[in-house]
């Protein structure tokens, strides 16, 4: 379930969450051969951590609502379906997939969430 209990606050989760996800990769230099083959116990938990970060911003950005999704270009359909697998696979999950969501839709969340605080005047902190 969502914690967040509105629009603005997903978001504000989404944005919070994709940036320091980023941030500290950035700061790691943690790769993509890094989180698909670990090779070592602290690069396992660190991977294991972004996949809860994936979890935590796919769980939000599934419950943003149909006018706020068309209207920002979330896609809430495809975050739910990574959610979905994420929460009920139980460590079976397809490391690639997951850092195609960590490279490229981190990205497209991030221009969803300005977006949408740009045309309410708001700002993300």
């Amino acid at each position: 379930m969502s914690a967040k209990p509105n629009d603005l606050g997903r978001i504000q989760e989404i944005f919070d969450v994709v940036t320091q996800t980023q941030r500290q990769m950035s700061e790691l230099a943690f790769t993509r051969e890094r989180f698909l083959s670990p090779a070592s116990t602290e690069e396992d938990l660190i991977s294991e951590g972004i996949i809860n970060r994936v979890l935590r911003v796919t769980e939000e950005a599934g419950r943003i609502s149909d006018e706020v999704s068309r209207a920002y270009g979330f896609d809430t359909k495809g975050a739910a379906g990574v959610r979905n697998r994420l929460a009920h696979a139980y460590g079976e999950v397809d490391r690639e997939i997951l850092w195609e969501v960590i490279s490229r839709d981190f990205d497209e969340l991030l221009s969803s969430c300005r977006a949408y605080c740009d045309d309410k005047g708001l700002e993300l902190t």
